[in-house]
């Protein structure tokens, strides 16, 4: 009976031990990163522009606290390529127009966000206007931290995460697109969408207020869709791909 009574127990024992442990060991971000309609922009995501005019290069987000007190935030220019920072204007809080690799913004404050809450600042957005040398893409990568009340950085843990990363990518090129490392060739004539895709994959279009025009699944090689209307239109291209990375690219037809 004794027997039975203790095994009964340690099962007990390795169900609470099961449930803490998967409770508290998955990586939760204290903050993540939106667009104007809501839609959550992934970590490490790319956004793709093929324009340096506005409004169709300029792209605005939201900063949304996850936590349960309130945060303090700033971005990083981590990386910037094919340009020198001078056309990039960045508002987050502050608006500058010019940038520099390696600074923080803002300059000398933070962004604070309550608790499931945005940003209170309005208007906060990237927005290039370098067109390069018209061959190398124009690349930057904003990394968004939390900071304390001193301005310094909260390093992530285990269980919270506390950066997040955004790439903003400018190139001349509508036919050939590279997303993610990957080529693929966009064509658009009288109503019929001609993607040629090197992998599979699924892609979510959009219009700029963010009302869905389709969601289509592109296989290896050559995808025709008919009676897709783009015409005259700015739409966003939102790729999602088999590891589960989502990369999004804007298009003017």
């Amino acid at each position: 009976m004794k027997h039975k009574v203790m095994k009964k127990n340690i099962f007990i024992l390795f169900i609470i031990l099961f449930y803490q442990f998967n409770t508290y060991s998955q990586n939760e971000f204290a903050f993540q990163i939106e667009n104007s309609e809501g839609e959550i922009i992934q970590d490490n995501e790319i956004l793709s522009f093929n324009s340096v005019e506005y409004p169709d290069a300029s792209f605005s987000f939201f900063v949304r606290n996850l936590t349960d007190e309130t945060i303090f935030v700033r971005s990083q220019i981590t990386s910037i390529s094919g340009t020198d920072g001078s056309g990039m204007e960045f508002c987050f809080g502050e608006c500058y127009f010019g940038v520099s690799e390696n600074f923080s913004y803002p300059l000398a404050s933070f962004v604070e966000i309550e608790s499931g809450q945005v940003q209170t600042s309005v208007g906060d957005h990237f927005y290039n206007q370098d067109v390069g040398d018209g061959e190398t893409p124009v690349e930057y990568t904003f990394r968004f931290y939390m900071v304390d009340a001193n301005g310094d950085e909260v390093v992530s843990v285990p269980e919270l995460i506390t950066s997040y990363s955004i790439n903003y990518s400018y190139s001349s090129s509508l036919s050939l697109t590279e997303i993610n490392n990957i080529n693929f060739e966009v064509l658009y004539n009288s109503d019929v969408l001609n993607i040629t895709s090197p992998v599979n994959c699924e892609l979510e279009i959009r219009d700029i207020l963010g009302r869905k025009i389709a969601d289509l699944d592109l296989n290896y090689g050559v995808n025709l869709f008919e009676n897709i209307n783009l015409e005259d239109k700015v739409v966003i291209f939102r790729f999602k791909f088999s590891d589960g990375s989502v990369s999004s690219k804007k298009f003017i037809f």
